[in-house]
């Protein structure tokens, strides 16, 4: 039987790492060819820092749950993402888009009941 409680911590993991996508986005229209000043973009770190926290957190729960059960849960970052994205980047999804996200959350939804 799954643990809602690892469950749980995945879906949140998921969030951390749809923050970091919104980091990445802002940080783009500031990256240089030159490598190393790229760690100066502290838009471009945050979002390393938020990706690196959700791996963690992911690897972690990897110990304790099937990585059957837990990987398709990281599907819900693509969800957070764009919902992030039309409050704090005013992306304006398609309705294709908003199906998609629906289905997202059905396959999620059946996962976690497994």
């Amino acid at each position: 039987m799954t643990n809602p409680l690892i469950i749980g911590i995945v879906a949140i993991a998921t969030v951390i790492g749809a923050c970091g996508s919104l980091y990445f986005k802002k940080a783009s229209d500031r990256v240089t060819k030159r490598f190393f000043a790229n760690f100066l973009n502290a838009d471009l770190m945050k979002g390393v820092g938020l990706y690196l926290i959700s791996s963690i957190i992911f690897i972690l729960a990897l110990q304790y749950e099937k990585v059957s059960i837990l990987y398709p849960i990281t599907s819900l970052s693509y969800i957070w993402a764009s919902l992030l994205a039309i409050k704090y980047l005013g992306e304006k999804p398609n309705t294709l888009r908003w199906i998609g996200i629906i289905i997202v959350i059905i396959g999620v939804t059946f996962i976690g009941m497994s």
